[in-house]
């Protein structure tokens, strides 16, 4: 399932709310970036669901907040740095007059289990 236009704290609480409310159908939530897994991460506890013993829940990026709550948030990294450079350096090439076919690169993006991810609930 997809929930879209968790926008600010309310609008991610209705998700939150609607979510709960399938439960135990909804085992996981992965947010679409870290200001929504910090949204998702307060709606949750806000409302007594321990993770990952209620819910799991994995944000997309490692954002420092992750690492800072009990327990730690687990991510998808996003290696921004080096998306940049790859792109930096083809960009590079093509203004030196590269003029080869556009590539297709794959860039990991590491599972990081700091701890939110557990068994579905019975």
């Amino acid at each position: 399932m997809v929930f879209t236009n968790a926008t600010d704290d309310a609008a991610t609480a209705r998700i939150v709310d609607k979510v709960l409310a399938e439960s135990p159908r909804i085992t996981a939530l992965l947010a679409s970036d870290s200001l929504v897994g910090a949204r998702l991460f307060r709606a949750l506890t806000n409302r007594g669901v321990t993770l990952p013993r209620d819910m799991s829940l994995v944000s997309w990026f490692d954002a420092d907040w992750t690492r800072v709550t009990s327990p730690q948030i687990s991510v998808v990294d996003q290696p921004t740095y080096l998306f940049g450079q790859r792109a930096a350096e083809r960009l590079i090439r093509r203004l030196k007059g590269d003029t080869t076919e556009p590539q297709r690169l794959l860039i990991p993006t590491p599972l990081i289990d700091r701890g939110t991810i557990g068994p579905a609930p019975v």
